[in-house]
C-alpha cells in the first residue's frame, strides 16, 4: 500500500472502471499510471505480484477489505488511524453488525477474573453484540468461548497473517470460532508473523471495531492498559472491573484497572449492579457512531 494515494480515491477510481476495455495487464498499468492516483510508477510486474497475493489469500479463504470499500467497517474507519486493508477470514457479514464490544484483559487471569469474564460477556452477548477479543491465553480466551456458550458471535483480531491462528494454545478455539459464524480479522497479509509491537497496535483495530472496551483484569504496566489509551483517543467508553470491596477478597488482578477509575479513564464494574448502566452506555455509544458513520456516508453522496 506504500504507493498508494493518501485519500480513497484509487478504490473510486477502480468502480469506475470498465474492464471490459482493458485487454491485458499492460492495458491496467497504462490507465492507472495516466489517471496519476498512485505517488510512485506501478510496472506490470508490480501488477503480476499483487495478482499472485491475492491469489494465495483467496486460496486461504482470507478476503482483502481495503479501507474506502463498501465493507469496510465505518466505526473503524472513524476511528484514528485505521488500518489500509483488512484482512478478514470468517464471515464477513459480522462486518455489518458492527460496532461490537471488546472484552480484553490480562493473561494471568484470576479464577475469579473467568467467572466474571462469563458473566459480562453472556450480558453483552444478550444485548445483541458482537464480541471483540484478541484470542490470546487469559481472558481474551475466555470471552471468546464465553460469547460461542451463549450462542453469541465473536471476532478474534489477531497481530500476524492469517494463515493460521496463534497461540497454539488456542487453535482449537479460533477455528471454533469461525465453524460458528465467527471471524478472525488483522491489518497483516498472509507471511507476516506476529511481533511485540503488532500486539499493541492490534489494540487500536479492537477498539476501532466496537462501541465500547471493558478491561477485566490488568496489571499497571500491561500491554491491556494500551486498549485503554486506544479507547479514549477515539472517544470510546472503557469499563474496568475492580474489586467490590476495599481489600479485594476476590484476589483479582487489578492494579491497572485500579489506576484506570481512579484517574477517570474508566468507569468502574464491581457487579451485577453496574450491568444496567454498562449496557447503557454501549447502546448510547453505538448510536452515537451510527449516526455519526450515517452523517458520513451522506456526505460521500452529496
Amino acid at each position: 500500500m506504500g504507493k498508494v494515494a493518501s485519500d480513497h480515491s484509487i478504490f473510486k477510481f477502480f468502480e469506475l472502471i470498465d474492464f471490459n476495455d482493458l485487454r491485458d495487464i499492460k492495458d491496467l498499468a497504462q490507465v492507472i499510471q495516466e489517471n496519476g492516483i498512485l505517488k510512485g510508477k506501478i510496472s506490470e510486474s508490480d501488477l503480476l505480484v499483487a495478482s499472485s497475493e491475492l491469489e494465495i489469500h483467496f486460496n486461504k479463504g482470507i478476503e482483502l477489505i481495503p479501507i474506502g470499500s463498501e465493507c469496510y467497517p465505518l466505526c473503524l474507519e472513524k476511528s484514528p488511524n485505521p488500518p489500509a486493508i483488512l484482512y478478514l477470514r470468517g464471515n464477513k457479514t459480522l462486518l455489518n453488525e458492527l460496532p461490537g464490544v471488546a472484552i480484553v484483559g490480562a493473561r494471568d487471569i484470576s479464577p475469579a477474573g473467568e467467572e466474571i469474564t462469563r458473566r459480562i460477556t453472556t450480558q453483552v452477548v444478550n444485548a445483541g453484540y458482537v464480541v471483540v477479543s484478541g484470542l490470546a491465553i487469559g481472558t481474551d480466551a475466555n470471552a471468546h468461548k464465553a460469547t460461542l456458550q451463549a450462542k453469541g458471535k465473536t471476532i478474534a483480531v489477531l497481530a500476524h497473517g492469517l494463515e493460521e491462528a496463534r497461540p497454539k494454545q488456542n487453535s482449537r478455539l479460533a477455528f471454533e470460532i469461525l465453524e460458528k459464524g465467527g471471524a478472525w480479522i488483522s491489518e497483516y497479509p498472509i507471511g507476516r508473523p506476529a511481533q511485540k509491537q503488532s500486539f499493541v497496535q492490534r489494540n487500536r483495530i479492537q477498539v476501532g471495531l466496537s462501541a465500547s472496551s471493558i478491561l477485566i483484569e490488568a496489571a499497571l504496566n500491561s500491554g491491556t492498559m494500551t486498549q485503554a489509551e486506544f479507547a479514549i483517543k477515539a472517544r470510546r467508553p472503557v469499563f474496568a472491573v475492580v474489586p467490590h470491596l476495599f481489600n479485594n477478597p476476590l484476589n483479582l488482578n487489578c492494579e491497572g484497572t485500579l489506576s484506570l477509575v481512579e484517574n477517570n479513564m474508566a468507569l468502574p464494574l464491581k457487579g451485577k449492579s453496574d450491568y444496567d448502566n454498562l449496557i447503557a452506555t454501549i447502546n448510547d455509544s453505538r448510536d452515537d457512531l451510527l449516526k455519526l458513520t450515517r452523517a458520513g456516508l451522506q456526505q460521500n453522496l452529496l
